[in-house]
């Protein structure tokens, strides 16, 4: 007999990418409908659309801490990671070997001269390594705030102390950290940080790269001058109020949001190793973002698992959302240690604002079916 399918979907991959909240999309639809003018023109209601963007760039910068003329939007974090590479043509860099794809890839097209610093076990990279790696012409440091694969929450802030103190720039990829951890530029000695509003309930396409005030970054996009002369192109002005109403929502429900996806996910780890004792947890040990956990099932392919997950109406993923297609194992995941084929086994899990205990049940039950099933353990 057919196992009888889930009652509706059960989103478990929020880390790809978030709904957009109601609110945010009544805010997006208004802008639209009653604020269409161009923000660059010089008639009254040109004024309207640079006050949105204007109180939309002060609650983000109040967000992660810094001033907000230092704060520029862009299309997303894949062009803000691209953006903090300008300049750094043939420049020695150092990154770390969990960062996400268009770090790493922005950073090869720019052909600078990269040293990976490769995480311990657990996923964390140490201060110390990256010191080691510092050469006299060293001219950035990018390390990500919260792995989008782990969740692991690296140590930005000694990694920030230690780049200000050799006067070398510090990039940090925030994407998955930005509305769902506390985020304080200045605290953590960043130069540069990007940040999503889809990973955090807000429109896609639209993000921002944060500038600390005196970093010299060309010009991402030449043209109208938009941006105060760094990226050119009409705004996108619904996005932006969108994010504005993103940010707000985040801020107001971080503690609660954080304290019951930690729980969802505790549940989650508990009832799958009670029965599949030789699942492992990457970065169980390691300090985390609330919402994301990835999970070694030895003997099951990820590839095999989405696919019977998803004809149950469980949506997770096997890592990045961007690498789905390749045939490659994890970047991340190998780099940790595991081997191609232990790294052909894990599953991300990715918990959001509307998840509820009775799905993580559902969901971890289907898990522990389909290993069973399809395994010998």
């Amino acid at each position: 007999m057919p196992h009888s399918p889930t009652p509706r979907l059960i989103y478990l991959d929020h880390a790809a990418t978030t709904a957009a909240d109601p609110l945010v999309i009544d805010a997006v639809a208004e802008s639209m409908r009653t604020n269409p003018a161009n923000p660059s023109a010089a008639y009254s209601l040109a004024g309207n659309a640079r006050k949105a963007m204007r109180l939309a760039r002060q609650t983000l910068s109040r967000m992660i801490g810094c001033d907000h003329n230092e704060l520029f939007f862009t299309s997303g974090g894949t062009e803000a990671n691209n953006w903090s590479f300008c300049g750094l043509e043939n420049r020695h860099v150092i990154l770390s070997a969990i960062e996400h794809s268009s770090v790493l890839e922005a950073a090869r097209n720019h052909h600078c001269e990269i040293t990976l610093i490769k995480p311990d076990a657990e996923g964390i990279i140490h201060p110390e390594t990256v010191e080691n790696a510092i050469r006299p012409d060293t001219a950035m440091i990018s390390v990500q705030f919260a792995n989008n694969e782990t969740g692991a929450l690296q140590p930005v802030e000694q990694i920030g102390s230690l780049a200000r103190k050799r006067k070398i720039l510090f990039h940090c990829d925030a994407v998955q950290a930005v509305g769902h951890v506390p985020v304080n530029v200045r605290k953590n000695a960043i130069d540069l940080l990007s940040a999503s509003a889809h990973k955090l309930y807000g429109p896609r396409g639209i993000g921002f790269l944060y500038i600390r005030s005196g970093v010299r970054l060309p010009p991402l996009l030449s043209g109208g001058g938009q941006e105060n002369g760094r990226r050119s192109g009409t705004e996108n002005i619904p996005a932006i109020e969108g994010f504005r109403i993103a940010a707000e929502l985040a801020m107001a429900d971080m503690e609660t949001r954080a304290t019951k996806e930690k729980q969802l996910l505790q549940l989650l780890m508990e009832t799958i190793c009670m029965a599949i004792p030789h699942a492992r947890f990457l970065s169980r040990n390691a300090l985390r973002t609330p919402g994301v956990c990835a999970v070694l099932l030895p003997g099951l392919s990820s590839e095999t698992a989405i696919a019977k997950l998803d004809l149950c109406g469980i949506l997770v993923s096997g890592g990045a959302a961007c690498a789905a297609a390749s045939a490659s194992p994890s970047h991340v995941y190998t780099a940790m240690g595991l081997s191609a084929e232990e790294a052909a086994c894990v599953l991300r899990f990715s918990v959001g604002r509307h998840t509820t205990e009775e799905e993580i049940r559902i969901a971890a039950a289907e898990i522990i079916r389909i290993y069973k099933e399809n395994t010998c353990g």
